[in-house]
């Protein structure tokens, strides 16, 4: 018998396409929206903040492009899109220019100190997606490469958490299969519209399958944020050797994520797509002090995570160790 599930993932419009960021006005008026604030990172927001800014014209309430990752807590709190909307209850309209799909997941998170904080809300998820592969064409091949890792993490802790379900796997299954074949020729060639595309599409069904919830992988990705290395880089990293701790217990997984990689073991198959992008490959080169492993493994400790085998701190240790 398949394994008992229950699939409730909230509803979510998708609009994607070349071209597509004009349709932004028309989503922001299918919502309601009549002022809306434009939010972006400080390095986009003169460029596609601003043309966002023009497109919304007598909707746009401004521009904010004080977006950073990690989100720490006082800038959080000055006006970050999943903030405002689990706080207030606005609706978001999300223009993605990376492959991390986090607009796609009901996820939201601040830093404090050394440390940071998640949380699920179904406020935060953005009402609608616009997806246009021509703004990712001046995506650098390491921010492309990263991001790319980062939603490739959703896509294999989804086959292993306990509330996944048929749906999300295959979603998880498909999104890792696309990265698979079309990360490389984002990397080979930034200007493969085609390849742009797919990475898109990939990294939304990431996002989407991350409702199956998080385990070890975004944990330790979530220990390391806190400590200031950045997340999709230390995502990437430590992937590999997540995925080999894990799939010793989940043979389900592993049978398909060797499909969707080409088959072999998916671990090593992980670790060879690493050593190909133009990223750091080990958490000493993204500023991890060794003396802090100690640290990691005790948060990640504290957290008694079972599925789909139990951690223990010196299991983390071992894990840092090799991807230190």
């Amino acid at each position: 018998m398949p394994t008992a599930f229950v699939h409730d993932i909230p509803a979510q419009r998708v609009v994607f396409g070349p071209g597509a960021v004009v349709r932004v006005a028309e989503e922001a008026a299918r919502l309601g929206l009549s002022r809306a604030l434009v939010i972006a990172t400080p390095g986009s927001g003169a460029r596609l903040g601003q043309r966002l800014v023009e497109i919304l014209g007598v909707r746009s309430a401004g521009l904010h492009a004080q977006a950073v990752v990690h989100v720490p807590k006082p800038v959080a709190e000055a006006g970050l899109a999943k903030i405002i909307a689990r706080d207030l209850a606005l609706p978001i309209v999300a223009v993605p220019t990376t492959y991390s799909g986090s607009e796609a997941t009901t996820i939201w998170g601040v830093s404090d100190g050394e440390l940071k904080f998640t949380g699920r809300d179904a406020k935060v998820l953005p009402r609608a997606i616009v997806y246009d592969p021509d703004l990712t064409l001046a995506l650098p091949a390491t921010v492309s490469a990263s991001s790319a890792m980062n939603a490739m993490a959703h896509c294999v802790e989804a086959l292993w958490v306990p509330d996944r379900t048929p749906y999300l796997e295959a979603l998880a299954t498909d999104s890792a299969r696309r990265f698979d074949a079309y990360l490389p020729r984002v990397i080979a060639d930034g200007n493969d519209r085609a390849a742009r595309g797919e990475c898109l599409i990939a990294a939304w069904l990431a996002g989407v399958a991350l409702a199956a919830g998080t385990g070890l992988q975004h944990k330790l990705a979530h220990v390391l944020g806190g400590l200031g290395l950045p997340h999709a880089e230390a995502h990437a990293i430590i992937l590999p050797h997540v995925t080999r701790f894990n799939l010793a217990a989940a043979p389900d997984a592993r049978a398909r994520l060797a499909e969707a990689l080409g088959g072999g073991d998916p671990a090593d198959r992980l670790a060879a797509m690493l050593a190909g992008l133009p990223i750091p490959q080990t958490l000493s080169a993204i500023g991890l002090p060794r003396g802090k492993i100690e640290f990691v493994a005790a948060e990640i400790a504290k957290l008694a995570i079972t599925a789909p085998r139990a951690v223990s701190g010196a299991d983390v240790r071992t894990l840092l160790a090799a991807a230190f």
